[in-house]
């Protein structure tokens, strides 16, 4: 009957259940009375337009040998067919080694990072008492934003490579340890840093999610489970985790697009990263800005950034269409 209403310019006329005619509004006259809905979009379709499509010109860069001077349209092409410089980073030293890094942390995260907010928000609903519930909350909320900057300063202090630091000074007292360890500079602890780390700061706020969701289930659903005999863990998991499903699925399709960016853990690579540890430490983002930007190869670090978002894109499409076809839900 929507159908046909659409089509004949006819609906239902609730007290005589008989089609009345209506007349059909033109496109102009929809956006008349839709005016203030469309103004207040102009600022974020002004910001996607400003930030993500006026730089994709950019991208002629990775096909250049781009001089500042002449600019991006004058600089002449680069050799190979245009594909110099993307030959240049896959022949590059190293560059193996920090796409390695990439890769493992990225699938570290998806494994490790986004399933303890699942957990978190899970025996957060457990938890009777209002006041430690709240107490709990705020506790683990705080981490997020604290900043990189703040956690690597107090990482760096808690693991002062002397026997007064910390870390090291209980080693020390407990007798585990004859000379301090320099844990920072090692490069076998900087992916287990890096995980423990991102779990710590970003468990309790992703959890926020889950939480809100878990708050919309209706709770007969929980009573059916308690009259048929089912106790906790056949709540969670019969009730519970389906609800969840669909928003673990999201999160976990869009982290895939971000697998050659590392994962998230840019910041930590950044401010981590140090001479001695960059073997393991090293992302390709921070890789790009080392090597492309401080040494002025601009056509270079356009060309391993533009590598790194097709892959995104395909890993971004691969886990859309693998989560539909397994789970029914993807994002598009």
């Amino acid at each position: 009957m929507e159908a046909a209403v659409e089509m004949t310019g006819r609906k239902m006329d609730p007290a005589s259940r008989s089609p009345v005619l209506v007349p059909k509004l033109t496109m102009r006259r929809r956006f008349m009375n839709q005016k203030m809905l469309h103004l207040m979009m102009v600022p974020a379709v002004a910001t996607v337009v400003l930030f993500y499509y006026m730089p994709l010109y950019g991208l002629l860069l990775a096909f250049k040998n781009f001089n500042i001077v002449k600019g991006v349209a004058k600089s002449p092409w680069a050799r190979n067919g245009g594909f110099e410089h993307f030959i240049d980073f896959f022949n590059s030293v190293g560059v193996g080694q920090v796409l390695l890094n990439t890769v493992a942390l990225a699938l570290s995260s998806l494994v490790f990072v986004q399933i303890f907010p699942v957990i978190f928000a899970l025996l957060m609903n457990e938890i009777q008492s209002k006041v430690f519930k709240k107490f709990t909350q705020t506790v683990t909320y705080l981490p997020y934003f604290v900043s990189w900057i703040v956690v690597g300063g107090i990482l760096f202090t808690l693991l002062l490579p002397t026997r007064n630091g910390p870390i090291n000074g209980i080693l020390f007292s407990l007798g585990l340890i004859k000379k301090p360890l320099d844990l920072m500079n090692d490069p076998a602890v900087m992916w287990p840093l890096f995980i423990a780390t991102e779990i710590w700061k970003k468990t309790g706020w992703e959890s926020i999610m889950y939480l809100a969701v878990i708050m919309s289930i209706d709770p007969c659903l929980y009573e059916a489970v308690t009259i048929d005999g089912g106790g906790r863990w056949t709540k969670m998991r019969h009730v519970t985790w389906p609800a969840l499903k669909a928003v673990f699925m999201l999160l976990f399709i869009m982290k895939c697009g971000t697998i050659m960016s590392g994962g998230g853990f840019l910041d930590q690579s950044y401010i981590f990263g140090t001479a001695s540890n960059k073997s393991t430490s090293q992302v390709l983002d921070v890789y790009i800005i080392r090597v492309g930007l401080e040494q002025a190869r601009y056509s270079f670090a356009a060309a391993a950034g533009l590598f790194k978002q097709v892959v995104n894109l395909i890993l971004l499409l691969a886990a859309n269409t693998i989560s539909r076809r397994l789970t029914g839900k993807g994002l598009f």
